[in-house]
Formats: structure tokens, C-alpha cells, sequence
């Protein structure tokens, strides 16, 4: 099991698109989800290299990713965010998680748009707000499945 708190430093969320990936992080005391940046997807291994930047930067201690039901394929979103949280787990030595994202963005676009924010803003933003409702939830104590590296 994945611990809801870290000994020191934030705790990250990721918002997992084919396109984009949303930012979320913790505050230094872990107690309130902020929306941190939607970052234009790359190539697996172009983005870890960027969140890497930038968990140095913002002294973030672990890190969630959220991952969508289950396509009835196995081939879905899913796979792909497993896929991509063991991809970051090899090179990261801090502890990963996987924690259900099952309505987030649904949610960040509701929000948005009772913020009153326009559509083509909220698309540049929903992303950073859907992993900061994935960060609130595993806050709230949902479960989080730990990713190990893989050994080699």
C-alpha cells in the first residue's frame, strides 16, 4: 500500500493525456491540493525528464498518478498510465502511486465553470485541476497502489 502522507517535502499528482499531462502538488505541510501546470506530452521519456526538473525544483517527496477505469480491452488509458508510472518509478527514487481518477476531469470542468471561466481556458487549464481533485482524493485517504521499480 501507498502512504497517504510523506515524511518531508509535497506530494505530486499527475493527470495522465495522450496529449497534455496536468500538475498538481501538495503544499509544504501536505494539507491543501494546488493546480500547478498542464505540460504538453512529449514522448514518455521526455516528460519524466521535465516532471524530474520540476519535483527537484519544487521538493516533491512522492508522487500519484492518476488511472481511469479499466477499458474492457486492457489497452486503454490505463494500461497507458500503468505504464507510465512504472516508467517513472525506474528512474525516481521516491515513492510512486496509482490512485482511481474516475471523474476528475468531469469535475475540474464543473468547477471551471462555475468559476465561470471560459471554454477554450478551460481547456488549458483543466488538466493541472483534474490532478489536483486526483491529489485531493488520495489526501482524503483513498487507496493508492504502490509502483516499485522494476528490478534488473
Amino acid at each position: 500500500m501507498f502512504h497517504n502522507q510523506a515524511p518531508t517535502g509535497r506530494i505530486a499528482a499527475i493527470d495522465l493525456g495522450r496529449a497534455r499531462l496536468g500538475l498538481a502538488w501538495t503544499d509544504p505541510g501536505q494539507e491543501m491540493a494546488l493546480p500547478h501546470s498542464v505540460i504538453a506530452r512529449l514522448g514518455t521519456k521526455r516528460d519524466i525528464a521535465k516532471l524530474l526538473e520540476i519535483f527537484e525544483r519544487g521538493q516533491v517527496a512522492s508522487v500519484v498518478l492518476g488511472v481511469p477505469p479499466e477499458s474492457p480491452d486492457g489497452l486503454g488509458t490505463a494500461h497507458l498510465a500503468r505504464q507510465f508510472a512504472q516508467a517513472l518509478a525506474d528512474v525516481w527514487p521516491h515513492p510512486v502511486g496509482l490512485v482511481d481518477e474516475a471523474d476528475t476531469t468531469v469535475e475540474a470542468h464543473a468547477e471551471l465553470r462555475a468559476l465561470g471561466m471560459r471554454a477554450a481556458r478551460r481547456r488549458r487549464e483543466v488538466d493541472a485541476v483534474a490532478a489536483a481533485r486526483i491529489l485531493d482524493r488520495f489526501l482524503g485517504g483513498a487507496p493508492a497502489l504502490a509502483v516499485p521499480p522494476q528490478s534488473m
